[in-house]
């Protein structure tokens, strides 16, 4: 793996941070977190929002497996988080992603090419943020649950970390408001 694709991943992982509302916790960012392994160093970005802390983790190996995940909650358990993003390399074993569906943890997972560039950094790429629940009221109101629909799977979904039922209010370059339902 080029470093420059690390530097990029580990540039973005942080915008995506901040963006989501975390504030990082600088003191924490280290490059030789030892865990369970001695020979084993991982890359570790905490970032604090209130009460809620999400860690991220940069995997060394090709493979994200099951021991890989094991690893990543006992740093969880330690830290109090209950939110990890996991930067991945190649790929995940199938029963890795079978495991995470079972867990009481929310994971989100990201190959290394997916965080090469910020994607809400690009010219076409319009403003999305949340809706307060005061507007999501408006809105139920107004549209009576016949918004238009942006998936959760959405390469901007994904970065800003929207789940299924929130509402997202998209400002285009132009001034114009549209909402979207996360489906």
């Amino acid at each position: 793996m080029e470093n420059s694709e690390v530097v990029n991943a580990i540039k973005v992982l942080k915008e995506m941070i901040q963006d989501r509302g975390y504030i990082i916790d600088e003191n924490n960012e280290s490059k030789d977190n030892k865990e369970t392994n001695e020979n084993e160093t991982t890359f570790c970005i905490k970032g604090r929002r209130n009460n809620d802390i999400i860690l991220c983790f940069l995997e060394e190996d090709d493979k994200l497996n099951i021991q890989g995940i094991k690893d990543k909650i006992s740093v969880m358990n330690k830290e109090g988080s209950k939110k990890c993003i996991i930067v991945y390399r190649s790929s995940v074993t199938s029963s890795a992603k079978k495991s995470l569906e079972t867990l009481e943890y929310e994971f989100e997972l990201f190959g290394i090419h997916e965080l090469q560039l910020n994607i809400t950094k690009h010219r076409l790429v319009p403003n999305h943020a949340r809706v307060t629940p005061s507007e999501k009221n408006e809105l139920d109101l107004k549209y009576k649950g016949k918004l238009p629909f942006i998936l959760s799977q959405d390469a901007v979904s994904r970065y800003y970390g929207f789940t299924k039922g929130e509402y997202v209010r998209i400002t285009r370059k132009n001034g114009s408001i549209i909402y979207r339902l996360v489906k």
